[in-house]
């Protein structure tokens, strides 16, 4: 089913107009018809509706929504543009509340203020085409460009730094808590510098590993949601065997 994102307010049986760039990618792009039902997203709620006359869409019914069961936060620093921007996609795809950019020492990709604000846009718009493509009812929040020092403003319950020199704790030893909310630091192509590392732990970021194999950044940060994802439905999971 086609979603869109909608400021709202929104109400049964009354019609709403899209903003420009939605409108657009639903009855031009999409070529929607009105026999089609069109999920329409706004302030956490969904709402059924048809497209009428371009951009006007009329709500006929409403969705339940399940509670998020984790918060997600990932902070990840800059690479490669097209790898970044990959990883932006499948991050919202896999259920990421929030995204921290930053840069480290080993960050290839440097920006400036103005190339970071059109950055910042073009992210967004990634983002929300994720968000829509795979119907999510929320959209990922995106953090200004940051430094490492940053970082401690996005703590959660449980803060984690992925480095390759850690060989002890295992992604999935902090995870098995079950955790309301997880931070996770993800270093750039060259990863962590030394220093970055230990100023993290010394910060409550407690690091651990990923794995026997060194990633890729991009794929570190996938391997994260993934196993965040799973690990929140585990509990669900055993509840239901032992209702059974």
């Amino acid at each position: 089913m086609k979603q869109v994102f909608a400021p709202g307010p929104c109400a049964l049986d009354s019609r709403i107009m899209l903003d420009p760039d939605q409108a657009h990618h639903l009855f031009d792009v999409l070529r929607t018809t009105p026999r089609e039902t069109v999920r329409v997203v706004a302030n956490g709620e969904v709402w059924l509706g048809h497209v009428q006359e371009k951009p006007f869409l009329w709500l006929f019914g409403k969705e339940q929504t399940e509670a998020r069961r984790q918060e997600i936060t990932l902070c990840t620093a800059l690479i490669k543009s097209d790898k970044f921007e990959w990883m932006l996609q499948k991050a919202a795809e896999l259920g990421v509340t929030r995204i921290v950019p930053f840069v480290s020492r080993h960050s290839i990709i440097q920006l400036d203020d103005k190339r970071a604000l059109r950055k910042m846009e073009r992210w967004n718009q990634i983002l929300t085409g994720a968000c829509q493509q795979c119907n999510r009812t929320d959209l990922v929040e995106l953090v200004p460009v940051s430094r490492l020092q940053d970082l401690v403003q996005y703590k959660s319950d449980l803060n984690l730094v992925a480095y390759e020199k850690e060989q002890s704790h295992h992604l999935a030893h902090y995870l098995q808590a079950d955790p309301a909310s997880v931070t996770c630091c993800i270093g750039p192509e060259g990863g962590f510098e030394v220093s970055e590392a230990l100023w993290l732990e010394e910060n409550g970021f407690a690091p651990c590993t990923l794995g026997n194999r060194i990633l890729r950044a991009e794929t570190a940060a996938l391997y994260v949601l993934s196993c965040c994802e799973y690990q929140s439905h585990v509990p669900a999971a055993k509840a239901g065997q032992e209702e059974a």
